[in-house]
């Protein structure tokens, strides 16, 4: 699960004056007595602080995207809070005059990454995991859309795209042969991608599936679960920089690519997303993975000589999804 994946986004390394400096807006009177710098985002930058006279931790998080991601990333914690465990935002500055970059100080939430739990938690453990994640991506895509493409934000659609199999079509054509993915891939494995994508690509537009809040990066490393004596649950989603209004199969990929067909973690996680209402077509598989490749295929033409584990890991998600 983008195990030794190298980071895209510059990091920003901050001492304990610089985070008090840029905190003061949001904590007048209060002082970050620690830091801790978490390792897990591969682009933005994220700080646990701990601050004098409070009992709870915070996050200090610095995008280095623009300020309009962090902006729809709150309005979508506002909008979801009543049914998904998200992070509470404390507070957001976007006008890059503390920071040359956007920030936000969100809620602290505990809890254990999926990730951790799929890695050394026994079948019981994966099993309630998988249950919990299942019905609580069945109730993200409980939110509607009218239109599908990319959110602003205020979580309208700026930029609508048709959920067509000749739009699939397109995108694939393009990442494939106007960007360096095809050279990663190199000229075999690129044909045979190709024809796959156009042998299925009809399938896409026969789908009735309506636009939905899709997460888009619904996985492991941003899946926080607890554990209690009923087993582990959801505590918090995170990281909401890349969702936008697209079909479901998009999160159903991102949290199955790492699974073998018919696991432990894909039964439960299956039966939990149908039993809170929604309905899957029996190709659902072939859909989701056709989905996936646009993603595989985007993130690989991204990288370069310094992003071997990255590079390497895409290559073998995308040959095993043509094979399979």
């Amino acid at each position: 699960m983008k195990e030794g994946w190298e980071r895209t986004g510059g990091t920003t390394p901050l001492n304990l004056e610089q985070l008090n400096e840029i905190i003061h807006p949001a904590f007048t009177g209060k002082r970050i007595v620690a830091a801790e710098r978490l390792g897990v985002g591969l682009s933005n930058s994220n700080y646990k602080i701990f601050l004098e006279s409070k009992d709870n931790p915070y996050v200090l998080r610095i995008f280095n995207g623009s300020g309009d991601v962090l902006q729809k990333e709150n309005a979508i914690a506002k909008w979801v809070h009543e049914t998904v465990p998200v992070a509470e935002y404390i507070h957001m500055d976007t006008s890059c005059s503390i920071l040359d970059k956007p920030w936000c100080v969100l809620e602290w939430k505990e809890g254990t990454l999926l990730r951790d739990v799929l890695k050394h938690g026994t079948t019981e453990d994966i099993a309630a995991a998988a249950s919990s994640v299942g019905g609580v991506l069945a109730k993200i895509h409980k939110y509607k859309f009218s239109n599908a493409g990319f959110l602003d934000k205020d979580l309208c659609i700026h930029h609508p795209l048709p959920m067509s199999g000749e739009q699939f079509a397109l995108i694939m054509e393009q990442i494939l042969f106007q960007s360096p993915c095809c050279s990663w891939l190199g000229e075999e494995l690129s044909r045979r991608l190709w024809s796959f994508c156009q042998a299925n690509s009809l399938i896409l537009s026969e789908t009735r599936d309506k636009p939905v809040l899709v997460h888009s990066d619904f996985n492991g490393l941003n899946i926080l679960m607890q554990q209690d004596r009923a087993g582990y649950s959801v505590s918090a989603v995170l990281d909401w920089e890349f969702a936008f209004s697209w079909r479901r199969h998009v999160d159903l990929a991102n949290i199955l690519r790492y699974e073998e067909d018919g696991s432990l973690f894909e039964k439960h996680f299956i039966r939990a997303y149908q039993e809170q209402g929604e309905e899957l077509q029996e190709n659902w598989k072939l859909i989701s993975k056709l989905e996936d490749l646009v993603a595989l295929c985007d993130m690989l033409s991204h990288c370069t000589e310094s992003t071997p584990n990255r590079t390497r890991d895409l290559q073998q998600l995308i040959a095993r999804t043509i094979q399979k």
